[in-house]
């Protein structure tokens, strides 16, 4: 499903070069769940916003679903995100003054129809991740989990077939970490490719791979069963 070649990234200033990604070769087969770790610096993010298509490697090729998505025009990138892509952020970012339903059914308004069924898909979304009694409040409204519980329904709500999560419990407590957690083992029992960043060992070993990144490269790569077996 994912396919990434010699991707590098330098980001320019004047004449000062700075190598982010060195040489990533990456391949995410359909209904993985991937952790992707590293301590703060490393390049993880810069990978996961090109995995996610909001930003273009320097160098190398990337194939979403047999595409070059590297060739891709902008709003053609824009269109690949709209559709095959949730993205789960660290921050939330939910609109303040509207309630959870209309913050899930947020990335409609950029499809390029309007689905007469959208707000029931929303409503359903939102019982899915255990807020049905709070469609109607405000995020100043909800709890730090509670908002991130909206924010993966909203990823949901165009049916995509890769999750992109970035910190995902970097601002929850403990309980919520855990039922987020939960949430996103659900999400992947159910079919979702899910790749989500993070520097917290616990929350990785949920995965089923993980992924090490180093100083702009890809150290490591193994499955559960190789964490488990290490862990004995």
């Amino acid at each position: 499903m994912i396919r990434l070649e010699g991707i590098e990234k330098t980001y320019r200033s004047g004449d000062l070069e700075t190598p982010v990604l060195k040489n990533i070769n990456l391949h995410i087969s359909r209904g993985e769940y991937v952790a992707l770790m590293g301590s703060s610096g490393t390049g993880k993010s810069t990978l996961m916003n090109i995995l996610g298509c909001l930003d273009v490697p320097t160098k190398g090729r990337y194939e979403l679903d047999g595409v070059d998505v590297v060739k891709l025009t902008d709003s053609e990138l824009s269109l690949v995100r709209n559709e095959k892509i949730g993205f789960v952020f660290q921050q939330f970012h939910l609109l303040p003054k509207s309630d959870a339903l209309t913050n899930v059914l947020l990335p409609l308004v950029y499809a390029d129809s309007y689905p007469p069924n959208a707000k029931k898909r929303a409503e359903s979304l939102l019982t899915l991740v255990g807020l049905r009694e709070r469609m109607h409040y405000r995020p100043g409204q909800l709890s730090g989990g509670q908002r991130q519980r909206v924010a993966i329904a909203r990823a949901l709500i165009n049916d995509p077939r890769i999750i992109l999560a970035d910190e995902p419990t970097g601002n929850l407590d403990k309980t919520s970490t855990v039922e987020i957690m939960e949430l996103f083992d659900k999400l992947h029992g159910q079919g979702h490719t899910v790749i989500m960043v993070t520097h917290d060992e616990e929350t990785a070993k949920r995965a089923h791979r993980v992924v090490e990144m180093s100083d702009g490269q890809l150290v490591s790569d193994r499955s559960r069963e190789e964490l488990d077996t290490e862990g004995k």
